[in-house]
């Protein structure tokens, strides 16, 4: 496929985005308001400025199920801003301007927010969290798996462009849950081809 037939295709898809946007209503446990003030009262911009890539491990249905159920205990609760199915499918879960449980002791450039004080910091308050579905073969804790689909690379570039343009998100502020979890326990996404995003990107006039 050459590069004028990936602009277009791609624009398409941007153009159609606010149609293929399926809203979720998920359990009021899992997510919630983005501070205005950590815990020592200093004031915190609430207008996201990075995102974190995910990967779900078990399938859609899967995490929307965990996340419409209630969960009492914080370290039960989880979240995603944006899913994207295997096929391309396009789920919000949770509205951009609120706060998605998606990243437990987490920093990113050296920055956190702290909204409690008796817990560690975190990016979610000023992070969107998008996760892609998992194939099959890799809902397990191997180290890596056949991949994503070409559709899941042309949904998630057309959902970082709409969020780059809204919040001015540069390039450099997509990052993976791997990169900013502090507690080295994640290694999402994995098998992530961060090229097949770049080139995305690129046609959508997001990357040089």
């Amino acid at each position: 496929m050459n590069d004028r037939a990936l602009v277009q295709r791609l624009n398409t898809l941007r153009q159609g985005l606010p149609q293929r946007l399926q809203r979720i209503r998920i359990d009021a446990s899992n997510f919630g308001e983005r501070f205005r003030e950590d815990a020592f009262g200093n004031p915190l911009d609430v207008i996201p400025s990075m995102v974190v890539l995910h990967e779900t491990v078990y399938g859609l249905n899967s995490a929307i199920n965990t996340f419409m159920t209630h969960h009492p205990n914080d370290e039960d609760q989880v979240s995603y801003h944006v899913l994207i199915g295997e096929k391309g499918q396009i789920v919000q879960a949770v509205d951009p301007s609120k706060r998605a449980f998606g990243a437990g002791n987490s920093a990113f450039n050296g920055r956190w927010v702290v909204t409690n004080a008796k817990l560690s910091g975190s990016v979610n308050n000023f992070a969107l969290h998008l996760s892609l579905e998992t194939p099959l073969d890799g809902e397990d804790d191997g180290p890596a798996h056949s991949g994503y689909t070409a559709a899941q690379y042309d949904a998630l570039a057309v959902v970082l462009a709409d969020w780059m343009d809204r919040f001015a998100i540069p390039p450099e502020h997509i990052t993976t849950h791997r990169h900013v979890d502090l507690g080295l326990e994640r290694a999402d996404p994995r098998s992530f081809e961060w090229q097949k995003l770049q080139i995305r990107l690129a046609a959508l006039g997001f990357l040089c």
